[in-house]
């Protein structure tokens, strides 16, 4: 904003105010009709859509639920999440929002962004805030699109997984394989010591890891 007395090169120009009104008929168009301070996992898949993601199959429709602040309900987005994901954004529109999503990238963030990130996604596919664990046919079908090729275990890890016998992962292990990957991604299985410092089930899979690839 140009202030009167100064010159427009004595200061960064202030943001434009946000309209507040403008983001609540944004999130109105995708409330739940019965309860019009959240937007449903269905409201939300429109909204992702409508702003040229695909919820199902495109990270940045996550990045955009973790920028919206979503904590309360797994898979939902309360009003108050929703603005105050808006005005940390600095966007009040559909419009706005939209210019933003290429920066919405997973290969931007920083290993300790990407790990909050990371375990948000967790959070947000849990069937409700009292599990501690999903099932393990979403985690193979959610790593490779949290993760993409960012390491090079993800692909064989779900191949194990899809074989192994368990039906739920936890929160300790969907955590953990972020941080195994990250220590693994340019080393091999050859001297990995069996020591406690990872949860049983990645012990599994290095184990196969060695009897199959």
């Amino acid at each position: 904003m140009r202030r009167f007395g100064r010159s427009s090169s004595s200061r960064a120009e202030e943001p434009p105010e946000l309209d507040l009104s403008s983001s609540n008929a944004l999130f109105d168009k995708y409330a739940d009709e019965d309860d019009l301070a959240w937007m449903p996992m269905t409201g939300y898949f429109n909204f992702a859509t409508d702003l040229g993601l695909d919820p199902e199959k495109d990270p940045k429709a996550l990045v955009l639920a973790w920028k919206l602040k979503s904590a309360e309900k797994p898979g939902e987005i309360k009003r108050e999440e929703f603005l105050a994901g808006m005005g940390q954004m600095h966007v009040d529109s559909a419009a706005s929002l939209k210019s933003l999503i290429p920066s919405f990238d997973t290969g931007f963030m920083e290993h300790k962004e990407f790990r909050d990130f990371y375990r948000f996604c967790f959070k947000f596919n849990r069937e409700d805030a009292q599990k501690k664990t999903i099932e393990k046919e979403l985690v193979v079908g959610l790593l490779p699109i949290v993760l993409g090729a960012r390491f090079k275990y993800t692909e064989s890890f779900c191949e194990f997984l899809g074989q192994a016998p368990v039906a739920r992962i936890s929160a300790d292990e969907w955590n953990s394989f972020l941080e195994f990957s990250k220590e693994f991604d340019d080393k091999t299985f050859d001297n990995i010591e069996d020591d406690g410092a990872w949860p049983l089930l990645l012990d599994s899979y290095v184990e196969w890891h060695r009897a199959n690839k």
